[in-house]
């Protein structure tokens, strides 16, 4: 997998957790019952998940701030503001096929405390891509605030890890 595919790739995994909501659930039900506040940013953060494998532009907007901002794993890929989180998207949808992947969250932790909070989470996104099947690990953290009284996407961050050791010994 080249670079530009693992950042596809990785933004791709955000959605995932749409196609198994309830096998997710099932995992991290001891850390919800222990952190029940979270509520708020997993349905978000899910929200988002169903938007993303839907490609759906409108919808992955809608769970952002008007100043969202997203960040990749390598230099420069950043996102903020409407017009370069469209451009970016309608890029990321190329990446995979519609609802074909699914995310396994490992964990997630994070914190509400008033109108903003934070989330973290780590997993592997398996899926395809034009028949072709994929699987790899992700982090992603995501800070949210209140707008009114709906929850928004303010910064999102995910890495990925990109290539293999041998890909890698190339690039020295």
């Amino acid at each position: 997998m080249n670079r530009r595919e693992a950042v596809i790739a990785g933004l791709t995994s955000l959605a995932a957790a749409v196609g198994i909501a309830s096998a997710a659930d099932e995992q991290t039900s001891d850390a919800e019952a222990e952190s029940p506040e979270l509520e708020p940013l997993r349905t978000l953060l899910n929200a988002y998940h169903t938007a993303f494998n839907n490609q759906d532009l409108e919808g992955v907007l809608a769970t952002m701030s008007d100043k969202a901002a997203v960040m990749g794993t390598g230099p420069g890929e950043v996102w903020s503001g409407p017009d370069e989180l469209k451009a970016a998207y309608r890029h990321f949808f190329e990446g995979f096929d519609m609802g074909q992947q699914t995310f396994d969250y490992e964990f997630s932790l994070g914190q509400v405390t008033g109108d903003s909070g934070w989330l973290m989470t780590s997993g592997n996104v398996s899926g395809t891509k034009e028949g072709k099947d994929f699987t790899f690990p992700v982090n992603l953290s995501v800070v949210a605030s209140k707008a009114g009284d709906k929850w928004v996407i303010s910064a999102m961050h995910f890495s990925i890890l990109s290539g293999d050791s041998d890909e890698e010994q190339g690039d020295e």
